[in-house]
């Protein structure tokens, strides 16, 4: 039998995601713009964004390749505004289904047009009789909100994230919240921590509250063991944006290479 992903108590039910598969196979989705999502501007992080964006696309990319499966190799997310409004919703679309890898375009909207906008590349891997079970089925709607915590707890408190105050240096463990199909870190989870230590570094070099607006995350390998080191350097810096290379390793299995990104944060208004 199958398994079912995401599991309960996982970061894609805490953002209480809600697909809809219509009768072309076309994945959309609606995400709550939610207080604890919310940078202290009021804008709709970054990593919910592209938490959202992993999940439709890959859910998109599963049916669309439907008995293979994916694995994220590469998200890029711009966020442009203030998201206004009860819930965001993303549209996904394809932009090539090939035999080694499925390219995609999301647009995330609110009652007022776009708020960003983000390019996704997955892996297309063979079909395994142990892939979980994401809900292929045309014309119906998949819905990952379950009972929560109250009060709900801000993101980076909900995935364990610790920052270290005087250093462009995070920590957390590995933990069921945060896993992908394969027991890795999944692909919105690891956009957060790079959203979280892009504003970090920011913050730590021009000493005033950041939000990041842009990411361009690589996924390189699987974790294996945790827990996990996120760390920051800033590449280029002005006046009201400091842009970061952004490196994530397993610090259980001898530093190994996860993921690599450049993110860029702004001075929070």
């Amino acid at each position: 039998m199958k398994r079912s992903y995401p599991p309960e108590r996982h970061i894609l039910r805490h953002l209480r995601l809600r697909h809809r598969v219509d009768d072309d196979g076309n994945v959309s989705a609606t995400m709550p713009i939610l207080p604890d999502l919310l940078d202290s501007g009021g804008w709709l992080r970054l990593g919910a964004i592209a938490t959202l964006v992993d999940s439709v696309a890959g859910h998109h990319g599963v049916i669309q390749v439907d008995p293979d499966w994916v694995a994220t190799l590469e998200l890029g997310t711009v966020v442009t505004r203030r998201a206004e409004g009860n819930e965001v919703t993303a549209q996904c679309r394809p932009l090539r289904i090939g035999r080694n890898n499925v390219v995609t375009e999301t647009v995330i909207g609110d009652v007022q047009g776009e708020v960003a906008r983000s390019i996704c590349t997955y892996a297309r891997l063979p079909a395994r009789s142990d892939n979980p079970s994401v809900g292929t089925a045309r014309g119906r709607i998949v819905d990952y909100a379950e009972e929560e915590e109250n009060p709900r707890p801000m993101l980076d408190d909900y995935l364990r994230i610790k920052a270290r105050s005087d250093q462009a240096v995070m920590e957390l463990p590995h933990h069921s919240r945060i896993h992908n199909s394969f027991g890795s870190i999944q692909g919105g989870a690891v956009a957060v921590l790079v959203d979280a230590m892009a504003a970090h570094v920011g913050n730590l070099t021009l000493g005033k509250p950041m939000r990041c607006v842009e990411a361009e995350v690589h996924y390189l390998a699987q974790a294996k063991s945790g827990p996990f080191r996120v760390e920051g350097e800033p590449l280029r810096v002005d006046e009201s944006s400091v842009t970061s290379r952004i490196r994530i390793v397993d610090a259980g299995n001898d530093d190994r290479l996860l993921d690599v990104a450049t993110a860029t944060a702004k001075l929070i208004d």
